[in-house]
């Protein structure tokens, strides 16, 4: 290889290894004591990564290199070993993660290239984006006391897709959304073992505070500046004992104890962690949920108005028939499923309702009726409607927020827009990403109120993608981003979407196909399109609508097939709860 295309391949593998940003990890952990577990290991060096040995080939060099800094080590001690002094020395172990498949060959006896596809990245703030370039590296390699080693100036890590599977868990950090409840921010980080080491990982990452792109539609109670006194979290009987820097002294107490929710939704994902304990100065922290003798919060003390799933009071699914529009309500939580119609008009059937919503608490109900023009709202108690939008055309099916707010999309004026509607008015929402995009097919806003999960139609093929809900002077809807659900990373081949539904506070649940033409099936996907699994039907109904009653620990869904004809997934299979269905909405 000439020098100049060595040079530009090299080149290449840095851009590339700069696709995934800085990743804070503790380079050594404090002492766990962890109830109901053997101790951990404090060193968490993983005994599969071996040293080179003497003899070995380049190509066995880098081969090792790679498998080295795949498997997290405190500073990356054995895979450093691997490369010459100089390029130890430079290396950023920091600065991100590239995820790639591929291998390598050995050209030459100073050079190993590798080549294959980038398929994901971890950028500066943890979180996941896959990736879909090209993957053409050279590794220089030098001889260095007799051994051949790696003399490429490398930036960040690179981790096959297998190993990334293996040696990487995902966690959620949790901000505060502008509907007042925790929003979780999905991350990746290594497999730490230790659980002291996690839960530094973990505080360190959310007093960075979160993410660009989410940015707008959360905050955080940490004040400004607020760190890590000291660089660890020790865990001791169930307390994670978290020493913060001098600057939350700042804070108020309504905003302590935010903070303190958010840590502890935060560390309730490391194993043995009960309490959450906040010190300045090495002493114990008050916040407003303390226990008055060691100052530390139970999680379970925690607020349930903070969880990012709501909590729904009633399994009552709202149905419309197909044979004269009448809609009833059905109990989903007994046996013998119960139904009684809707009090007015609505139940009798003289409203030709084409999509429906239902508010979280249960308390309203908005209606889409006169073939997708007008936009209807009642109590749920009450034969009372109010008109919220007419004169549109092509209105979706509207959706609540926690907040109370109603959500809708629809033609006006030859274009496609989107409204909010609260107790006083009805106002446009800027949207112009979403709508560049192409033509939204579908919505649906998680159960925090931060985000919009979306089924796009683009040219003669669907995207489903995700945007940020912004809060200020006025709601506006940005940063959209596609999701894909088409990744060698994930084994997923999904090409088309009709409808969707949050299943969890980071998870969508999609009617999705490999082909237009289906068969269509609920297919779970997370909120970074990191995992992508779908459902194997054993009936031969053609699925078109979702709905989904979400829980803090689980989601019941419900599939409508075009026959009319409603599914619910029991945990084991999908049972048939009714027929002749048009429409069909639980309670969020």
């Amino acid at each position: 290889m000439r020098p100049v295309q060595r040079l530009l391949v090299v080149l290449l593998g840095l851009a590339l290894a700069g696709l995934a940003g800085c990743v804070n990890i503790p380079t050594s952990g404090p002492v766990d004591r962890v109830e109901g577990q053997q101790p951990a290991c404090q060193s968490c060096v993983n005994v599969e990564v071996a040293p080179p040995t003497a003899g070995d080939s380049a190509s066995q060099v880098v081969e090792g290199f790679l498998r080295a800094n795949a498997n997290y080590q405190p500073g990356y001690s054995v895979a450093r070993q691997f490369m010459t002094q100089a390029a130890a020395a430079s290396w950023s172990t920091d600065q991100g993660v590239t995820i790639f498949s591929g291998s390598t060959t050995q050209e030459g006896d100073d050079a190993v290239r590798l080549k294959g596809k980038v398929l994901g990245a971890l950028d500066q703030e943890h979180t996941f984006r896959t990736q879909a370039v090209d993957l053409d590296l050279v590794f220089q390699l030098e001889r260095e006391n007799g051994e051949w080693r790696i003399a490429n100036q490398l930036s960040g890590l690179f981790v096959r897709d297998s190993a990334f599977e293996t040696l990487y868990r995902s966690y959620d950090l949790y901000f505060i959304g502008a509907t007042g409840a925790l929003a979780p921010q999905p991350i990746y980080l290594p497999d730490l073992r230790a659980p002291g080491n996690v839960a530094s990982a973990l505080v360190k990452a959310l007093l960075d505070g979160p993410s660009d792109w989410l940015s707008a539609a959360v905050s955080t109670a940490a004040p400004t500046r607020t760190t890590l006194s000291v660089d660890s979290v020790t865990i001791l009987n169930g307390v994670a004992q978290v020493p913060l820097s001098e600057d939350v002294l700042q804070a108020t107490d309504n905003q302590r104890g935010l903070l303190a929710a958010q840590l502890g939704y935060t560390l309730q994902q490391v194993t043995g962690v009960k309490k959450v304990q906040l010190l300045v100065n090495n002493q114990a922290f008050r916040v407003p949920q303390s226990e008055s003798g060691d100052l530390a919060v139970p999680l379970d003390a925690l607020s349930p108005d903070l969880n990012p799933v709501p909590l729904v009071s009633a399994e009552q699914l709202y149905v419309t028939r197909r044979d004269g529009q009448a809609l009833l309500r059905i109990n989903t939580n007994t046996d013998a499923l119960a139904e009684e119609p809707f009090p007015g008009a609505l139940g009798q059937g003289r409203y030709a309702i084409s999509s429906l919503a239902v508010s979280v608490p249960g308390t309203d109900l908005a209606v889409v009726t006169d073939e997708g023009t007008v936009l209807r709202r009642t109590p749920t108690t009450s034969t009372t409607l109010t008109t919220v939008l007419d004169g549109v055309t092509g209105l979706l099916r509207p959706q609540f927020s926690r907040a109370d707010e109603l959500f809708s999309v629809g033609n006006q004026g030859g274009q496609q827009r989107m409204w909010v509607t609260t107790e006083t008015k009805t106002v446009k929402v800027a949207a112009p990403e979403v709508f560049e995009a192409g033509r939204v097919l579908a919505f649906r806003i998680s159960p925090d109120g931060s985000r919009m999960a979306l089924i796009v139609k683009s040219g003669g093929s669907t995207q489903l993608g995700v945007a940020r809900i912004v809060r200020s002077a006025q709601i506006s809807v940005e940063g959209y981003r596609v999701l894909d659900t088409d990744s060698p990373l994930t084994n997923s081949t999904l090409q088309v979407a009709r409808d969707l539904a949050w299943s969890s506070a980071t998870e969508l649940l999609v009617l999705a196909a490999d082909t237009a033409r289906g068969p269509y099936a609920p297919t779970a996907v997370s909120i970074d399109a990191s995992s992508v699994e779908s459902q194997t039907l054993t009936d031969d109904w053609d699925a078109v609508q979702l709905t989904a009653l979400l829980r803090p620990q689980t989601s019941i869904p419900v599939v409508l097939a075009r026959d009319g004809r409603a599914f619910r997934d029991d945990g084991t299979r999908w049972q048939q709860l009714t027929s002749d269905v048009g429409a069909l909405a639980y309670p969020g």
